[in-house]
């Protein structure tokens, strides 16, 4: 909007300086042609030669009105003030019939005073124009003795009309088509706007049934797959591995089901909340309850101070949340004691890299150490919002996991802070 107004200026202005040469251009072409013509046999006419001292004085004027023709539309009451007050002073100084050519930039001023104006400049103007040219056409009649002063003051009120009236009629008929213009454009980007709206508004609807049924048929299977598992574990009892694989499935499920409802529940809410307590930001608080209770995890965030959600999506950053929060929890479950350390790296223009490591586990490793479920839906969750995932052991026997999250537009500086 800026933009458009700022060109919209420049045109304006430009404009005007074309049209004060114009002025300027055709009064010269009066002043040379008239005195020639009024010299031929059987004319009324009594105007002053070219270069006398009175044609030179309407030269000058008319130069000078042109002038302030061409300035008119960036000081448009100075502009005003000059042309009136040069009318004066040449209808006083140089009467005759010539003083009438400085009607063209009294029509040019006019013009554009009242197509660039708002409306009470716009009203102060022309009342100004019109009585300047009434009051110099008035005191140029009385002076030449073409009129009387009652005669006159009709002659100059006539030319003010015509002068002064006709031009701003025709503005106000630009001005009134510019606005309609506006107002129809304003018109279509409102309905454009609404229409998104109602679009946003229909494909969040569709989410919420989406994310309805989605828990529906899960929430089916799962269960059921956990009952199973449940049921499993009760009839091997005498085979531990079995019944421990039976509890891990049970259990894995019912985490997915949980998962489930919270990202069902998310998409039900009206507001953001829930995404604020699982984004990138709420990482440093995920910590917090576990150095309490003794873990030692120490976090590094690069740049320092920044923020590394900048440019992530909201879903992204809760997968993220969630990377850390289970790289954690199987650090707690297979090395239990072992030091770890979660990296947030943001220095990269597309992507934010999140790593965590853990050590050797400082006793003797748990006999249920194995691939679990874990990783697996790590992998699933960063596919689902175009990140890659990696995990693998440490030189020293510890195990390290690290995310790359893409961001949804490229920084050029690097994170802001």
């Amino acid at each position: 909007m800026t933009t458009s107004r700022s060109v919209a200026g420049r045109e304006a202005r430009g404009g005007a300086v074309v049209a004060g040469v114009c002025c300027l251009v055709l009064g010269v072409a009066i002043l040379l042609a008239v005195p020639p013509v009024a010299e031929l046999p059987g004319s009324s006419s009594t105007v002053s030669a070219v270069g006398s001292a009175a044609w030179c004085a309407i030269l000058v004027a008319v130069a000078v009105q042109s002038g302030a023709v061409a300035l008119s539309t960036r000081k448009p009451r100075t502009a005003t003030a000059v042309v009136v007050l040069t009318a004066l002073l040449l209808a006083g100084v140089a009467p005759g019939d010539l003083v009438s050519v400085t009607a063209v930039p009294e029509i040019a001023a006019a013009y554009l005073i009242a197509v660039t104006t708002g409306h009470r400049l716009r009203n102060g103007t022309a009342a100004a124009l019109f009585a300047g040219v009434t009051a110099a056409t008035a005191v140029n009649a009385v002076r030449s003795g073409t009129a009387g002063p009652l005669a006159a003051l009709g002659l100059g009120v006539g030319q003010g009309l015509i002068v002064v009236g006709v031009p701003l009629l025709i503005a106000l008929v630009v001005v009134g088509r510019r606005e309609v213009r506006a107002a129809h454009q304003r018109e279509i980007a409102a309905l454009s706007g609404e229409r998104e709206a109602l679009v946003a508004s229909a494909i969040a609807a569709e989410r919420i049934a989406l994310a309805r049924d989605l828990h529906d048929i899960a929430a089916h299977h799962l269960s059921g797959i956990a009952m199973l598992a449940a049921a499993l574990g009760r009839q091997v009892d005498d085979r531990p591995a079995a019944r421990e694989s039976a509890d891990d499935i049970r259990a894995q499920s019912m985490a997915v089901l949980a998962d489930l409802r919270r990202m069902v529940g998310l998409l039900r809410d009206d507001h953001m909340a829930p995404l604020a307590e699982r984004s990138l930001r709420a990482i440093p608080d995920l910590l917090e309850p576990r150095r309490a209770d003794g873990h030692g995890i120490a976090l590094t965030v690069r740049p320092d101070g920044a923020d590394l959600g900048a440019g992530v999506s909201a879903l992204a950053q809760v997968v993220g949340y969630h990377m850390v929060q289970e790289a954690l929890a199987n650090a707690s479950l297979h090395a239990p004691g072992a030091r770890c350390s979660v990296v947030l790296d943001g220095t990269g223009n597309d992507r934010v890299a999140i790593t965590v490591r853990n050590d050797r586990a400082p006793g003797p490793v748990p006999a249920s150490e194995r691939g679990g479920f874990g990783l697996i839906g790590m992998r699933e969750r960063a596919a689902l919002v175009g990140a890659g995932v990696d995990y693998g052991p440490t030189p020293g026997g510890g195990w390290q996991v690290t995310l790359e999250l893409p961001r949804e537009r490229r920084l050029t500086e690097g994170v802001s802070p």
